[in-house]
């Protein structure tokens, strides 16, 4: 969600007219299908392109950055000479093979500019675990290989713990750990959650607490213990408790009546349980946190973002 409130400068202006200044690549269709969709409001109503806006009035636009074509840079949270963690917003890849703009490009750039890329020394950025485009939260890079393999283990070996707010439809328990076991299809894309072994598949636990309940719709933090594809999304799904936006294993059709056209997952807060003993031992029990989350408006109406 991006949130504005109108200058004196804009005031007396129709809105359509002040998103295209502020927001000049967001094009007249895009902003047409917003509207019909009800992801804009003024304070708190549903806007109109012929709005009028006044000086001191709050546009919401339930919307993610890319959209718009604000900068999606993401913010640094930390980095020393061996890792470096940023917060992705939603809209942005994680990585590509093309052209396209992307995290670790841009961290890429980052070092660079700092004069610590040495493609020859692999002095590179190392993506621990990618997001999906639309999954917002915190990114881990290594920026050399040595790191890049400690990190990878510890990973493994669940000493790195990852936390997700996500709003899921239904209604959550308390707290559960949830068990299964996890097969990828053949081509590697999508997921199953099994009740018992088959081969090929792995053991996977899932735990998740409740932060908010509202209008058929939970929000809950997760934490995928083990470290596997879809994990928290097919997991969940298979709990009777899909995420929303998340038409892969989800309810697209109670995605299309909510307006949830994306997946609402975040990933808040990471906690590095490594150990000492070792090079990397300054990073035992460091906690860092995402600020960037950019969920659906239906979830906002429910109210589940006041718990957070």
């Amino acid at each position: 969600m991006v949130v504005f409130t109108v200058t004196k400068e804009n005031s007396s202006k129709q809105l359509s007219e002040v998103l295209a200044v502020i927001y000049p690549e967001f094009g007249q269709k895009a902003m047409k299908t917003a509207l019909k969709k009800r992801f804009i409001t003024v304070n708190g109503q549903d806007a109109s392109e012929d709005d009028v806006l006044e000086e001191g009035d709050e546009v919401s636009l339930y919307i993610t950055g890319d959209v718009l074509g604000i900068d999606l840079m993401p913010a640094i949270v930390y980095q020393d000479e061996n890792i470096i963690i940023v917060d992705k917003p939603a809209g942005l890849l994680s990585r590509s093979d093309d052209d396209e703009v992307n995290a670790v490009g841009m961290v890429e750039y980052h070092m660079k500019q700092r004069g610590e890329y040495n493609l020859d020394a692999l002095m590179v950025p190392y993506l621990l675990y990618p997001l999906d485009e639309y999954v917002s939260g915190l990114l881990v890079m290594a920026k050399h290989e040595d790191a890049y393999l400690f990190l990878a283990e510890a990973l493994g070996q669940r000493r790195i713990s990852r936390y997700y707010v996500c709003a899921v439809q239904g209604c959550a328990e308390e707290s559960k750990e949830l068990m299964g076991y996890h097969l990828r299809d053949k081509a590697g894309r999508r997921v199953q959650i099994l009740p018992q072994f088959k081969k090929d598949s792995k053991p996977i636990v899932t735990r998740y607490r409740k932060l908010a309940q509202a209008q058929g719709m939970s929000l809950i933090e997760a934490r995928p213990v083990t470290n596997t594809l879809h994990q928290v999304r097919a997991h969940l799904a298979n709990e009777g408790l899909p995420v929303l936006g998340d038409d892969m294993y989800g309810n697209a059709r109670f995605n299309k009546k909510c307006g949830a056209d994306y997946i609402c997952m975040w990933l808040r807060t990471l906690v590095f349980e490594v150990g000492t003993g070792h090079s990397y031992a300054y990073l035992n029990g460091k906690s860092f946190e995402s600020h960037k989350h950019c969920f659906p408006r239906c979830v906002y109406d429910a109210g589940l973002m006041e718990k957070t």
